[in-house]
């Protein structure tokens, strides 16, 4: 009796996961081939092929070998399939009872799970379904183990992650630990630089194609001995934006970044910021913490050229002082030079918006802003004890009022829960007691729900705020050395300007002496606003002391 088709071919699957390797010696790929080898030949299994996936989980069944296979049993060219057990081919027991119900006998295909003893061709087995079912519990028990090592780790601040991110390797002494890769951090920092400067991810990825620099993909390859990439050179914004985004890069581990919801569901969820752990000074720093920052409140203003295609080095950097939107960057095509070019509100909108005008040219802000940073930093240098003083309590004044605000909100948002929760229970008892309609009941208190929903998300952001707030000084240290960095300053580009300042404020203008004046406050990074006295005190040089 012939076993299969003529010119059909005899499919032998096998499969081991990670997670299979627990169970020995028997499971592996060399074993799995010996046994389906002797099976076949032993009952007259003509004209076999292999498929193989090594290190895949039985829960995925978008596995190259499965795949691969099961286009050759769509092409109905598979006459018999044979598998070491019904684990082999998968472990999750509804797929499973579709191919073996449903997808094999469609297309013709004798299924055969040697160890199960379950052969299509002698039948259904009742044994094979319950086989199923505990394969698929079995799937879910040993990722759940295998979760709560991973928390585990996570929790104690080992790296979760398989290989280093691009400027680091692991420690040839200590695999668990990261060194820095001094060759390809160095264009990690470039990155940064070029960001701070004014760059976005597209024009930075630009620049470093233009200079042949080599892609991350084909670094790797390279470091690794491996087979290079065929676009040696060719950067992406997606790449560039990821190195932008790395936390990890200031020396610390962050952990639990993103998470699966089932073991079914396999896409990976973005995890919310409050569900991270971060771990401080597990590696070396490429970048420092306040460039790192800076560089996401950037990319968090992105900065949009005009119809022009021109862009202010302020861009993103200014706001209105009333209504707190941001003033736009405008371009004059009437005039040959750009000395109208200017910002405006965006909810001025020519006396039609919810705002007054807010208006100043660029080459006035230019100047102004100029000036302002010049005799700080003059400043700074001259008296910088009595600066560094004078920020410590004027910042801790400030938080100390900050946190008053902050606790007043949460209180409020507080109060309006319970009053919420009063609301939506009275419109329950109109409901019951025919007072008020269902489709109304159902309107409003999904409206009063809503609120909820959005009070208690601020709510939630309030307490971390006041929590993360409590205690905390500004960083005088780092903003010092930027203005030892910029102790000469004479002209101003976006790179100087992204460093040095947070935040430029514009007020309305106001008549004094007959002519318009704009007020501007300049919130410098790290510091906030510096209020510079009046009457400086004299240097002190030699022995003099101050009186």
């Amino acid at each position: 009796m012939m076993n299969q088709q003529p010119d059909k071919i005899t499919a032998l699957y096998c499969r081991l996961s990670q997670d299979d390797t627990l169970d020995g010696e028997s499971n592996s790929i060399t074993n799995q081939k010996a046994l389906l080898s002797k099976y076949a030949a032993e009952h007259g299994f003509r004209n076999t092929m292999f498929f193989v996936d090594d290190g895949f989980s039985g829960t995925n069944f978008q596995r190259p070998g499965f795949l691969e296979m099961m286009k050759y049993v769509e092409d109905y060219s598979v006459s018999t399939l044979i598998v070491k057990d019904l684990s082999r081919l998968g472990r999750e027991y509804s797929y499973m009872g579709r191919l073996q119900d449903f997808i094999f006998p469609a297309y013709d295909v004798r299924f055969i799970a040697i160890n199960d003893n379950v052969d299509s061709a002698k039948g259904e087995n009742d044994f094979a379904v319950f086989k199923n079912v505990f394969n698929d519990y079995y799937a879910k028990d040993t990722s759940k183990k295998i979760r709560a090592v991973v928390k585990m780790r996570g929790e104690a601040g080992e790296h979760l992650t398989s290989n280093p991110p691009y400027g680091y390797v692991k420690d040839p002494a200590n695999k668990k630990k990261w060194v820095v890769d001094e060759e390809a951090a160095n264009v990690v920092r470039r990155i940064f630089g070029l960001c701070i400067a004014g760059k976005g991810p597209m024009q930075i990825a630009k620049i470093l194609t233009a200079d042949k620099v080599l892609t991350v993909t084909a670094y790797n390859a390279k470091q690794k001995g491996q087979a290079m990439p065929e676009n040696l050179y060719q950067w992406c914004s997606k790449s560039v934006a990821g190195i932008l985004e790395r936390q990890e890069y200031t020396g610390c581990t962050v952990n639990f970044k993103i998470y699966t919801k089932s073991l079914k569901f396999k896409k990976r969820m973005e995890n919310p910021k409050e569900n991270q752990r971060i771990f401080e000074g597990t590696q070396p720093a490429i970048i420092e913490y306040g460039q790192w920052e800076r560089v996401q409140a950037l990319r968090a203003n992105k900065r949009r050229p005009t119809k022009t295609g021109k862009t202010s080095i302020f861009s993103g950097l200014v706001y209105c002082a009333d209504c707190g939107a941001k003033l736009y960057y405008c371009t004059c095509t009437s005039y040959k030079d750009d000395s109208q070019d200017h910002f405006l509100c965006s909810n001025y909108k020519s006396n039609t918006g919810s705002c007054q005008i807010h208006y100043i040219r660029e080459i006035t802000l230019y100047k102004r802003v100029l000036e302002c940073i010049q005799r700080t930093l003059t400043y700074v240098r001259l008296f910088r004890d009595d600066f560094t003083q004078e920020m410590l309590a004027q910042d801790e004044a400030s938080r100390k009022a900050e946190l008053m605000q902050k606790r007043k909100a949460l209180s409020g948002a507080q109060k309006r829960m319970e009053d919420l929760d009063k609301i939506i229970q009275r419109l329950y008892e109109d409901s019951v007691l025919g007072r008020l309609s269902e489709l109304r009941f159902q309107k409003l208190s999904a409206q009063y729900e809503s609120e909820q929903a959005e009070i208690r998300q601020l709510a939630v952001s309030l307490e971390r705020e006041i929590e993360n707030e409590a205690g905390q000084i500004a960083d005088v240290g780092r903003f010092l050395k930027l203005a030892d960095r910029y102790s000469d300053l004479q002209e101003l580009d976006a790179s100087t300007v992204n460093e040095l300042i947070h935040r430029i404020v514009i007020h309305s203008p106001e008549k004094i002496g007959g002519r318009k004046h704009v007020t501007i406050e300049i919130y410098f990074t790290y510091v906030g606003k510096i209020r510079i006295p009046l009457h400086k005190p004299e240097p002190v040089s030699g022995k003099e002391k101050p009186a």
